[in-house]
């Protein structure tokens, strides 16, 4: 039995060119009935002239290039295929009829040539040269890629790496900012505490003087008054007082801002009935009815949500009559406090939540225009939605959402 020979797994050179040089078509055949198997890209150039050109246009693997060619032979061409840089490591192999014992293979080594074969030559040893030639340059053409491709990610590496240190510097700034604007903040809050306190203490002594004064006035010297001098002691008492009470809003107002939210699950419903209750007990006038929906509950801060209902029910109550009806409660998330009171004129709504403006005047229904000013702050602090629907004579409903996904006013009927 012969021993069997192993056969080399293939070549993987479907990108390889092969360039065949010979000015006789039948010797080209000749060639690509050789080499064909290899699966090469196989170039025919019908002289040296043309051989450059194919030269100019793509990359060789090989040369197999004829000696003798009129006009131009093949070793003037292998020598200006030297010359150029791009093409002066391209593997030439001579293939010629010359005698062997002729100064021709001389002359094809000295041109550059790295083998010289003869014709007739034997097919498999053509073959097996240029498939060395073809895997030396798939090969090398592997390595040109991977050393690309690790230039690529050392490229993309060190980019990415000073874009992390500039990110690092970026964010270290950043940090640096804002604890300089916070600690800026602190001292900014702390410096409007100070100054509220001041504000609030400075003026309530020369306020209790006032009040003070004007009814000493009044037990003192009553009976010599006239009831004119009577009647602007007690405009100033109340003037004073009144006054007191728009400090108290104005710097719960101002402490809306900077006080710090603590959200959690809220029963809007227990709130309100106290809210009520607490109403109720301090009011001598007319009387008043609440109806407040049981289990209404949100996500708000609970000192926040109470200040929200206790402005929104005490301002339902001031514009309700005597025996009104103030509602409390829900609809697809949607919260409402509601009166049957004097109401409004819409075309004014967007004077409500405005410090100061008031739709009525201070004589019927007394007030400091900041109550509504606060129950705005309140629900944006919470990045909900207020909205309010009246008209004279029929009440007024005030809409609020503690949630931004609730925030598209419901059609919900007058009260």
């Amino acid at each position: 039995m012969g021993v069997r020979e192993e056969v080399p797994e293939p070549i993987d050179v479907r990108t390889a060119n092969v360039l065949l040089v010979d000015d006789r078509p039948e010797n080209l055949l000749a060639l690509d009935a050789v080499l064909q198997s290899l699966g090469t890209n196989l170039v025919h150039a019908s002289s040296g002239r043309e051989a450059l050109r194919a030269l100019l246009r793509d990359d060789f693997a090989v040369i197999l290039m004829d000696a003798q060619m009129p006009d131009m032979d093949g070793f003037e061409t292998a020598e200006l295929i030297r010359q150029r840089e791009r093409t002066r490591h391209v593997p030439i192999i001579f293939i010629t009829a010359h005698d062997k014992e002729s100064s021709a293979q001389f002359r094809a080594y000295e041109a550059g040539a790295v083998d010289f074969i003869q014709k007739p030559f034997v097919a498999e040893i053509l073959r097996s040269k240029v498939r060395v030639f073809v895997d030396l340059f798939l090969k090398s053409e592997q390595i040109q890629r991977q050393a690309e491709l690790i230039h690529q990610q050392e490229q993309r590496r060190l980019a990415e790496d000073l874009e992390r240190e500039h990110m690092r510097q970026l964010n270290e700034e950043l940090e640096e900012r804002v604890l300089e604007r916070t600690q800026e903040l602190v001292r900014a809050n702390e410096d409007m505490e100070a100054f509220c306190y001041s504000v609030s203490h400075d003026l309530r002594a020369p306020l209790r003087a006032i009040m003070s004064t004007a009814m000493i006035l009044l037990e003192e010297m009553g009976e010599e008054l006239d009831e004119e001098h009577k009647d602007q002691l007690f405009r100033q008492s109340a003037a004073a007082k009144r006054l007191g009470v728009l400090i108290d809003d104005l710097l719960q107002l101002s402490r809306l801002g900077r006080k710090t939210m603590a959200r959690q699950e809220v029963d809007l419903s227990e709130i309100a009935h106290e809210v009520g209750q607490s109403i109720v007990s301090h009011r001598s006038g007319p009387s008043i009815e609440f109806e407040i929906e049981p289990g209404m509950e949100t996500s708000a801060d609970v000192g926040l949500a109470r200040i929200l209902l206790e402005n929104l029910m005490e301002n339902a109550v001031k514009y309700s009559p005597d025996g009104g009806i103030v509602k409390v409660g829900s609809k697809d998330g949607v919260f409402y406090v509601g009166d049957n009171g004097i109401g409004f004129d819409m075309k004014y709504a967007h004077k409500l939540f405005l410090p100061f403006e008031r739709l009525v005047t201070d004589r019927e229904y007394p007030g400091t225009g900041i109550g509504l000013a606060i129950v705005h702050r309140i629900v944006k602090r919470h990045n909900g939605h207020i909205w309010a629907e009246s008209k004279p004579g029929k009440g007024s409903t005030f809409y609020f959402s503690l949630d931004p996904l609730h925030g598209a006013p419901p059609r919900l009927e007058m009260i």
